[in-house]
């Protein structure tokens, strides 16, 4: 007759192998990379043209991100306001074209 362990023996040879691998030193994390690159390569310090440049163009945030400059932040807004207008016109066609809008000659 073959020996079983029982289902209680399993769970708490588990449970141990689990309490010991949590007791085992974890491996050092490796150190962090320090910032060798001067300052001026990592940040665009053009005085006040940089400046100027940043406002007008945008800037990219420490994560990646891209800022809008006032002249992207315009031209968004010109490109809202003609394709709001354009769209007004169409629809302002279409319906009176569908509700028959009084011609007067």
């Amino acid at each position: 007759m073959i020996k079983r362990k029982s289902r209680a023996a399993n769970t708490a040879a588990a449970a141990e192998e689990i309490r010991e691998t949590a007791r085992r030193p974890s491996s050092p994390r490796p150190a962090a990379p320090t910032a060798s690159a001067p300052a001026s390569a990592a940040s665009n310090d053009g005085g006040l043209l940089g400046s100027l440049s940043n406002v007008l163009f945008g800037t990219t945030g420490p994560r990646g991100g891209k800022r809008h400059g006032l002249a992207q932040t315009l031209a968004k807004s010109a490109a809202r306001t003609v394709g709001s207008t354009v769209g007004r016109e169409i629809i302002r066609g279409v319906l009176g074209s569908l509700l028959g809008g009084s011609r007067q000659r």
